[in-house]
């Protein structure tokens, strides 16, 4: 065996174990590995000002209005600078509009514009209204930034990259490749605990890791731009990768929070609702601020229990719970689940497999992703298997050429 295979033969064996001890913990305790009260979460703040809210208001319904219209070259003007390089060009955008929305009679509502605490930006809530089977949906928000006297709209909200999915999907580009990477745990230094040690990255090899993509010519989307590219041709930087930080521990928002933001990366935190404000998870505060700033939340479910072990009815909870908890504090549609452990697709059946499957769809899932790929690792993701996207994990100690080398092998 050659050095290269025994070292990804290690690092499997350390994540099999880890896997095995957490799953046996989850499955077989009548409460999950998380324990403290949990506190209530604080709203967002209003506009800084009555007049700036009314013209946050007034920009959004003008944009809006466009939209309704079909008025491509009034929505076209209201975009940033920032905003239209994005699309390239006017005829891109209304494109990808018409593959979204096609002809459908569209009403919206607007909510109480909210200030940033990070930035000058205003962001308003909207909730659109397709008049046909599609029905209604809220947010993302749209997102508004001072432009003289007035705003711009610097995020197209609903109608944008990150916008929800609608109705019968049918793929525009059957397949893309785009790596999709795990992390779990991050640290100033690896754990003694060799276990916790390879699914924990230090903020010293996240760092040269964000520095690697940068000087390689990478950038972050997040799960709803792919499946938007899958969909209605969203057009997708050269080489896109998504980062996705599984559980939501709490030293995401302290350690890799600020190393994304300095780098100018974005990422997806699949999220255990159940353990959000409990002790050494993210808070509910925490989880609206990143959010705010364009961090992307997904379900990981409830409890992050082993879904092929369940029946119907505890599936309905983890994931339909799940669901409406992101939703209810983020204000925007969840459509999107990261499976614990992977399963049903490590260990399940087929039954398992389609049990969880139908239930993911039945609480409004319209996508999922699974474990890890390999080795070798898979980046090029399928829309014909839309509930089983291939990740590749990073493990803790992983010197840069490794990292490297299952990111960029040959498919």
């Amino acid at each position: 065996m050659n050095l290269r295979a025994a070292r990804a033969t290690f690092r499997l064996l350390a994540l099999a174990l880890l896997t095995t001890a957490f799953l046996a913990g989850c499955v077989n305790s009548d409460t999950p590995p998380w324990t403290g009260p949990a506190q209530s979460p604080k709203t967002g703040a209003s506009a800084s000002s009555d007049e700036q809210s009314q013209e946050a208001r007034k920009t959004a319904t003008r944009f809006l209005r466009s939209f309704v219209d079909r008025d491509l070259d009034g929505l076209w003007e209201m975009l940033t600078s920032d905003a239209q390089a994005r699309w390239g060009n006017k005829a891109t955008f209304g494109g990808y509009l018409q593959r979204k929305f096609g002809s459908s009679d569209v009403s919206y509502e607007l909510g109480d514009p909210q200030s940033s605490s990070q930035s000058a930006a205003v962001s308003v809530p909207i909730t659109l209204d397709l008049g046909d089977s599609r029905g209604r949906v809220a947010g993302p928000p749209l997102v508004l930034v001072p432009q003289g006297e007035s705003f711009a709209v610097s995020d197209t909200g609903p109608l944008g990259p990150r916008g929800p999915l609608f109705g019968s999907l049918a793929a525009v580009r059957p397949e893309l490749d785009v790596p999709i990477l795990i992390y779990h745990h991050f640290a100033p230094d690896l754990p003694t605990d060799p276990v916790q040690a390879s699914i924990s990255v230090t903020t010293s090899a996240f760092g040269d890791q964000l520095e690697w993509l940068t000087a390689n010519g990478y950038t972050s989307i997040s799960v709803a731009e792919l499946y938007n590219a899958f969909y209605y041709d969203l057009p997708l930087p050269a080489k896109p990768v998504i980062l996705v930080f599984d559980d939501g521990y709490s030293e995401v928002y302290q350690l890799a929070f600020p190393l994304l933001k300095q780098h100018g990366f974005g990422a997806t935190i699949a999220t255990i609702t159940g353990a959000v404000d409990h002790p050494s998870y993210l808070t509910w505060d925490q989880v609206k601020e990143m959010s705010d700033s364009g961090i992307e939340f997904v379900s990981h479910s409830v409890t992050h229990g082993n879904l092929a072990a369940m029946s119907r009815d505890d599936l309905r909870k983890e994931l339909g719970d799940s669901r409406k908890a992101l939703e209810d504090n983020l204000g925007r549609p969840m459509q999107f689940f990261v499976y614990p452990y992977g399963e049903p697709f490590v260990n399940g059946s087929d039954d398992a497999r389609r049990l969880v499957l139908d239930v993911l769809r039945e609480t409004g899932y319209l996508g999922a992703l699974t474990t890890s790929s390999g080795p070798p690792y898979i980046s090029v993701q399928k829309a014909d298997a839309p509930y089983q996207l291939h990740r590749i994990p990073v493990s803790g100690g992983e010197a840069l050429p490794r990292f490297v080398a299952a990111l960029t092998a040959p498919q």
